[in-house]
């Protein structure tokens, strides 16, 4: 199932990222583009502190506003802790902070910015609460953005009174590593909304991935069934270690369980639920999962999730015990599986959701999921991608590779786009 690496793939990654920034550029004019002279972050949790750095190091100052006063205490040295560990020429230094970055917990001070971004918990009555607080307080001309992962503008923007200052600015973490903003244009946003949040992802050095307003937007639509797959490996008797040698050896930065530990286990529950609301299939309901998350082993940030953590580093020091507990509690048919097999499970989920979004349009082309899946989360740039790895393999080694999933029902029937490709002899890219 694996091809060999070549400079091929990485000319292939450089032309969708050209391609990406040609596309929002010519959608919304160079001069609508602008860069913010301030930027706004609500939240100085672990998002909205690492997107403070993110502007900071471009010399943009930023006001940060939390209601939690021992987050805002540490806020400045989480930043600097962050620009340090990630130094390059002509950005801030960490000497800068004082200047460049305000601490307060009056709305007013964050709303007085051109550029401002709501980084709260996951939940759509907070966010919504925090946005129509936001909205009356906001300068003339100024864009309201949401960090949500997975929460439909359309739903979020309900409350308010102009609906098209409100766009969806989606960060990754960790954020120096994944360099890409998915912006989410909701059926009310503005052009001149989402110009100013290409802007905003131009300045930062942010790759802009302009997104549809479906639930999970493009990242998590992929990330979930991913995600969903490595549980049901462990009800089946994979052990963790072996989930996550599979796919470290594909070439994943992590693998889905350490990723998970690295999301939180409760922001992952989340993300699947309001995926599983547009698409059940994506999604198989793990109690195993739950009860980790109602124990409060929620993974890096509690240092106890599929592994255990140390308060000094992110490298886990071992499984879990309670993982294992929780499996035995709810137990499930065993499967033998190999490496070979692990990686199968784990990824074919990923590529039908892929086609069904371009059989739908939520995605504009094959591109965009390449990106989503390399820059959201790590997928091997030696494999060129998703898609461009599924080319190499062709539509009738996979629908042949699915037959051998029959057990699994209808999750591993091949879509009508993969069976035409099949019929007409067609890949992903020409």
């Amino acid at each position: 199932m694996s091809t060999k690496p070549d400079s091929s793939e990485a000319r292939h990654i450089q032309r969708l990222m050209d391609a990406e920034r040609r596309a929002a550029q010519s959608q919304y004019g160079a001069d609508g583009l602008r860069t913010p002279n301030s930027v706004g972050i609500v939240g100085a949790g672990v998002m909205g502190s690492s997107i403070a750095a993110a502007v900071v190091r471009r010399r943009i100052p930023v006001v940060m506003v939390d209601e939690n006063a021992q987050a805002l205490a540490t806020v400045r040295q989480r930043i600097s802790a962050w620009l340090s560990a990630r130094p390059a020429t002509n950005e801030a230094p960490s000497t800068e902070l004082d200047r460049l970055v305000r601490l307060g917990s009056d709305l007013d001070e964050a709303a007085r910015c051109d550029f401002v971004v709501e980084s709260v918990v996951e939940k759509i009555a907070v966010k919504q609460q925090l946005l129509t607080h936001l909205e009356p307080r906001l300068a003339e001309g100024a864009i309201l953005a949401s960090n949500t992962s997975t929460i439909p503008l359309a739903r979020l923007s309900s409350p308010l009174r102009d609906p098209g200052r409100l766009c969806g600015c989606h960060f990754f973490l960790p954020i120096g590593q994944a360099p890409m903003l998915e912006i989410v244009r909701g059926v009310k946003t503005r052009p001149d909304t989402v110009a100013a949040a290409v802007g905003f992802a131009n300045a930062i050095g942010h790759l802009p991935l302009l997104v549809a307003d479906v639930p999970g937007f493009v990242v998590n639509r992929l990330l979930v069934p991913y995600l969903s797959a490595a549980m049901e490996l462990l009800a089946e008797g994979v052990s963790v270690e072996a989930v996550e040698t599979a796919a470290e050896s594909f070439g994943m930065i992590y693998g889905p369980l350490r990723l998970m530990d690295a999301i939180g286990l409760d922001t992952a529950l989340q993300c699947g639920w309001a995926v599983s609301e547009d698409s059940s299939g994506l999604v198989v309901a793990s109690p195993p999962l739950v009860a980790m998350v109602k124990a409060r082993q929620l993974g890096r940030k509690t240092r106890a999730g599929f592994f255990l953590y140390d308060a000094d580093g992110p490298a886990p020091r071992g499984v879990n015990p309670e993982l294992y507990e929780a499996l035995a509690r709810w137990p499930q048919e065993q499967r033998p599986h190999t490496d070979e097999t692990t990686i199968l499970r784990l990824l074919t989920p990923m590529l039908l959701e892929a086609t069904r979004m371009l059989q739908r349009g939520i995605v504009r082309d094959a591109g965009q999921i390449d990106l989503a899946v390399l820059l959201g989360f790590g997928f091997p740039p030696s494999r060129g991608g998703l898609l461009y790895w599924a080319d190499q393999l062709g539509a009738g080694r996979i629908v042949e590779l699915l037959g051998t999933l029959d057990y699994l029902g209808r999750r591993a029937a091949p879509t009508p786009l993969l069976l035409a490709m099949v019929a007409d002899n067609r890949s992903f890219f020409p």
